[in-house]
């Protein structure tokens, strides 16, 4: 009973002692004596490690994480950010971008795809610029050398490159325009009179930005750059820093002041057009949980994201951290930039009752029981207040596990809650006892005492500058941090922790809205470029994750373009739908998620609103009659959206691309034969169209004939025993020689015997192999066999043949000795036929 609530701002606390009747008779559950949890006035941060004073019962280590010991100031748990891993980076990009994590990969090598085609199609004539729309990478411009690049570029890859002509493609000038080492203009030509028509079209950001930078220059410029076919140049004013005693609006270096003003020299142009911006600054995230430093020196934390009555964005805290409403002005305490300091001003707060009012003991009003909240509002553009709380696990990037807020919870005695803060950062536990509880207000008055309704917890750890920080109990907002323990001297020491309820704290704050964290819409029913009947329901679901659930209440906003937008409620599944509008044909819409003015970001969608009877679709390819040895698929033309259902002898189905077509793949083993197919166009509440049929054949393809080639010569004595090849496995193989047939069987290779004897001249060899019945084209060859050599005896010269020894004289000799031989062989012939003849 000896406990004293603090404020858990930046200031020294100071202590009053009140009697334990006043308390008993204003707490619920508990009777404490309070003085503001405020933090140091000017002082260094206090240390992290200090998370609850000395003697003080820790949180159990499952429910707490306070800040390590020596750890850097505002900096509760720790420098080393966690490794980005797969499921952050599929959470990320399924709310910024409404895709999956695989949709983004696809999406990145088709961006990679595009730039790099940049480099080889940026000097073609007639290029105009290139972009990603509807699952194709467009490139923009006319003529024929552009046509042969993409076509290279399509046959390189898979395809999504197309050629469109541009609106902005135009002959070029009779005149070039001048070179970048040339001005462009002199004092005389820029007071001409203005072209009655547009003398030059941008082939390029580089150098249209060189041609504008040095022709106006770069006083205001905000961006060049190029979509949708055109051009743009930003202006918005001077983005860069402000400096004491610089000029207010320096020239550029090098540009007359007779230049052309950015409407002059955009009017040149037949592809460029001129808008005008806001000055560019760099954005920065803000979660609940950080801190703050108002201009009295006070340091806090911040709550919540809010929305004003009129949807500006605030920052909710508490109230006792404006001192009574004398801070005006609040600065982000640890900022990316020293020029990014700003958080915003302060607007609506109240500690205590109505004005800042304390306990009074009037008899209308006793208690005068109120609350603790604040309102910064006139947030800095470019700091992005975001609807979750810090868990510092990563103080440098805080947002990397921040938990998402998607609505408020009253607190109940035995709820799980965290609270997170600057000082003490992250910490757990569970609500005690709910109440109103009584704290000492801002002047030294002992009797200034404010009473507010909240609730405590002895098991959550808090530290002075942890103020204002959010409580959560899941993904829901209970309350904001208010008070906490004091040491008082002689006097035992019980942590515990108390916190404004928010609920209560909001009824202060009419037409304030709290941030809430929304998904983008999936669309589930019709796919992306997917069909449905005119009339029926498209239906779609808005994540939850990584939250518990969608936002209470939640909307889905679909805008057409010409149109109306029109809301559609969000079930507690996450579910919406809407009807199919007339006419029939593409339809392109946004569905964003909102909830009040928290919104999501909208999703764009592409679909096909199908009339209420379709058409036959057109089988384009295998054609009627065709003679097939391979079959990857059956495609053609039909309505986009729809989807085309085969069957007969190959089934499957298909869904009519935006560009009219449609495949469907055949996979597993090829069968050979006659092939029958019927497609049929359906979708969903349209009756099916009328069936379109087509009849074809896959035949095996021919065998191969391994071992003679085409017209190949074999000496009489080398003709191969054997003809080998490969065929398909299990396939009967026919080879015939000259006429004569040779079957073999196949395993993935056959060989047959090669006819022996075979003389002299030109041979047919003819292939075919057959499988289920079914034959193969046949493959023919042809090769030769060389006739054998004519022998001819040692020492006879044949007839006509010169080079003959010269006469020596014996010749003569010769021929007698030659005739003398053949009397003696005829001799011993008629010799050998008596002795055959006298035998008996």
């Amino acid at each position: 009973m000896g406990d004293t609530l603090t404020h858990h701002s930046g200031r020294n606390p100071f202590h009053r002692a009140l009697g334990l009747a006043a308390c008993a008779a204003l707490t619920f559950g508990g009777t404490f004596l309070a003085v503001p949890a405020v933090a140091e006035s000017g002082a260094p941060i206090p240390d992290p490690s200090v998370s609850a004073p000395a003697g003080s019962t820790p949180a159990p280590a499952t429910t707490s994480s306070p800040a390590p010991a020596g750890s850097t100031p505002a900096s509760p748990a720790g420098d080393s950010a966690p490794g980005i891993s797969d499921a952050g980076l599929a959470e990320a990009v399924l709310r910024d971008l409404g895709m999956t994590l695989e949709q983004f990969n696809a999406a990145g090598e088709q961006g990679k795809r595009a730039a790099d085609a940049v480099a080889s199609l940026r000097g073609l004539p007639g290029y105009v610029g290139i972009s990603l729309k509807d699952g194709r990478i467009v490139v923009e411009g006319t003529g024929p050398e552009l046509e042969d690049r993409v076509a290279e570029l399509n046959a390189a890859g898979p395809g999504d490159f197309v050629l469109v002509a541009s609106s902005a493609t135009l002959e070029p000038p009779s005149q070039p325009a001048p070179s970048t080492s040339t001005p462009a203009t002199t004092p005389a030509a820029s007071a001409q009179a203005e072209p009655s028509a547009p003398e030059r079209v941008a082939a390029s950001t580089d150098q249209l930005f060189k041609d504008y930078v040095r022709e106006v220059g770069a006083e205001g410029l905000q961006a060049v750059a190029y979509a949708n076919g055109s051009f743009v140049i930003r202006t918005g004013g001077t983005n860069q820093p402000e400096a004491e005693g610089a000029p207010a609006n320096p020239a550029s270096p090098g540009v007359s002041a007779a230049s052309p003003s950015p409407s002059e020299f955009v009017a040149r142009y037949s592809n460029v057009r001129l808008e005008e911006g806001a000055p560019i600054a760099p954005e920065e995230d803000f979660f609940g949980g950080q801190g703050y430093v108002f201009n009295t020196g006070i340091i806090c934390s911040a709550g919540y994201g809010a929305y004003s009555p009129d949807g500006k964005p605030l920052v909710l805290t508490a109230g006792h951290c404006t001192e009574d409403g004398t801070a005006t002005t609040a600065n982000v305490e640890r900022p990316e930039s020293p020029a990014n300091r700003l958080l915003g001003t302060l607007g609506f707060s109240q500690f205590g009752g109505p004005g800042n009012s304390r306990i009074t003991g009037d008899e209308a009003n006793p208690g005068n029981v109120g609350t603790d909240i604040a309102v910064i509002r006139d947030i800095r553009p470019g700091l992005e207040v975001q609807p979750a709380t810090t868990r510092w696990d990563a103080p440098t990037d805080p947002g990397s596990t921040a938990v998402k807020i998607i609505g408020t919870a009253l607190p109940s005695p035995g709820q799980a809650v965290c609270r997170s803060g600057r000082t003490a950062g992250w910490s757990c536990g569970t609500v005690d006892e709910v109440g109103i509880y009584v704290v000492g207000g801002f002047t030294a008055d002992p009797a200034d005492l404010r009473a507010f309704r909240g609730f405590l917890s002895t098991s959550v750890q808090s530290s002075g500058g942890d103020s204002g920080g959010p409580w959560i109990s899941g993904n829901f907002a209970v309350g904001t941090h208010s008070a906490g323990d004091q040491v008082v001297p002689g006097q035992p020491v019980n942590n515990f922790a108390v916190a404004t309820t928010l609920e209560d704290a909001m009824t202060r704050l009419p037409g304030v809205q709290l941030q809430l964290f929304l998904n983008k819409p999936l669309l589930t029913e019709p796919a992306d470029g997917g069909g449905v009947a005119l009339g029926q329901t498209i239906t779609g679901q808005v994540p939850a994750a990584p939250a518990s659930a969608v936002a209470a209440g939640s909307k889905v906003r679909i805008t057409v373009t010409g149109q109306e937008p029109v809301e559609v409620p969000v079930d507690s599944a996450g579910q919406w739908q809407f009807t199919a509008p007339s006419p029939a044909g593409r339809l392109r819409f946004t569905a964003e998620t909102i909830n009040g003015f928290s919104h999501s970001g909208a999703g764009s969608f592409d679909v096909t609103v199908l009339p209420s009877e379709l058409p036959a679709p057109v089988i384009g390819s295998p054609a009627e009659g065709a003679s097939l040895t391979t079959l990857e698929g059956i495609e053609g033309t039909g309505t986009p959206g729809a989807t085309v259902e085969l069957s007969g002898d190959a089934t499957g189905q298909a869904v009519v691309g935006l560009d009219g077509t449609w495949k469907v793949p055949v996979t597993g083993d090829v069968k050979f034969g006659t092939f029958t197919v019927t497609a049929v166009q359906t979708a969903r509440g349209a009756a099916d169209g009328p069936a379109a049929s087509r009849t074809f054949t896959v035949v095996p393809p021919s065998p191969v004939v391994a071992n003679i080639q085409d017209g190949q010569h074999f000496a009489h004595d080398a003709v191969p025993q054997r003809i080998t090849g490969s065929a398909l496995k299990g396939a009967a193989v026919t080879v015939t020689v000259d006429g004569t047939a040779v079957r073999a069987g196949s395993d993935g290779t056959w060989s047959v015997p090669v006819p022996a004897g075979l003389a002299a001249g030109t041979h047919t060899v003819t292939a075919n192999q057959g499988v289920d019945g079914v034959a193969s084209a046949p493959v023919h060859l042809t090769f030769v066999v060389d006739p054998a050599p004519v022998i001819v005896p040692a020492g006879i010269t044949p007839a006509g043949v010169s080079g003959q020894l010269p006469a020596t004289g014996a010749d003569g000799l010769l021929t007698a000795a030659g005739v003398g031989a053949g009397v003696l062989l005829l001799g011993g012939a008629a010799l050998l036929i008596a002795r055959r003849r006298s035998r008996p």
